[in-house]
């Protein structure tokens, strides 16, 4: 899965895995005389002919260098941005992710936080068609922490090949009806909007989803259907937050509900992403299918 999705993506950026959720993972970022690499894609840019690129700077301190122009539209908020990358760690020029390897574009909504901070930045000084290399400082990426193969304190460099975009509605929360509440042992609460039919899932059972999840105050941080692809994930096998088991082993296939989960039952103290700790989140979901 893409670096670049922030862990509260449930599927494959997905990136958003219920389960565990990162903050937000890196885009990729190169330097002058990076080593050649070798990659299955003609596609992926010769780094070795580019070092001596002129380099612009934006209002955030990214850098970045045009590589080749296009003329489709400019990036902006609340677009579904389609685009390969390769990523390296500017000390040393090593790549530690690329989308060209793995054969898949990675496709996310721009500002949703579904990618590092430097990305966010930077993306909307580009257009569809667009190749161009990102120089991002370690504040706008993982920082001090760092993730995975990114060392503290890591500075980036990615190249971008902006592929398509566009325009995709912001979801808003469920009109529910107060009045159908169930309330479980463990502070889960299950407001119902469409009952499906069927029996209940159960353990084992994979089931297909679509979520938007927002914070106490109603505000987005991750929804699928931004990105037009449902999730998948077998019941009761840890693969989701606990909140999720739950709540969804108390759906018929077709039910459309909303869950309010308390901390414990979500990313309890320490939070994760754009869901501070000690947060009370909640889900509209709909169950799509459920596959015995």
């Amino acid at each position: 899965m893409a670096f670049l999705l922030s862990a509260l993506m449930l599927n494959s950026c997905s990136l958003f895995q219920v389960t565990e959720k990162e903050d937000k993972p890196p885009p990729p970022e190169v330097e002058e005389d990076l080593p050649d690499h070798e990659h299955p894609e003609a596609e992926v840019i010769d780094l070795t002919e580019t070092e001596a690129i002129e380099r612009e700077s934006t209002a955030y301190g990214i850098e970045y260098s045009m590589l080749e122009y296009g003329d489709g539209q400019l990036l902006r908020e609340n677009m579904r941005v389609s685009l390969h990358y390769a990523g390296y760690l500017a000390e040393n020029r090593n790549m530690f992710d690329s989308s060209y390897e793995r054969g898949e574009p990675l496709s996310f909504v721009l500002g949703s936080g579904m990618v590092i901070e430097g990305w966010e930045k930077a993306l909307p000084y580009l257009r569809v068609g667009d190749k161009a290399r990102l120089w991002i400082p370690n504040e706008l990426a993982y920082g001090e922490s760092g993730r995975g193969p990114i060392p503290p304190g890591a500075d980036l460099i990615f190249d971008l090949e902006i592929l398509d975009a566009e325009e995709v509605e912001v979801p808003k929360p469920f009109v529910i009806d107060q009045q159908d509440t169930l309330i479980t042992e463990s502070g889960l609460q299950l407001f119902m909007k469409r009952e499906g039919s069927g029996e209940l899932p159960v353990p084992g059972n994979v089931l297909v989803v679509h979520y938007s999840g927002f914070l106490s105050d109603s505000t987005l941080f991750d929804s699928s259907l931004q990105r037009g692809v449902p999730i998948r994930f077998v019941l009761g096998a840890s693969q989701v937050i606990r909140g999720w088991d739950e709540g969804f082993a108390l759906l018929k296939e077709g039910s459309k509900a909303r869950m309010i989960l308390p901390p414990w039952l979500a990313y309890g103290e320490k939070g994760a992403g754009p869901i501070p700790p000690d947060e009370t989140i909640f889900f509209d979901v709909e169950l799509l299918e459920v596959h015995r």
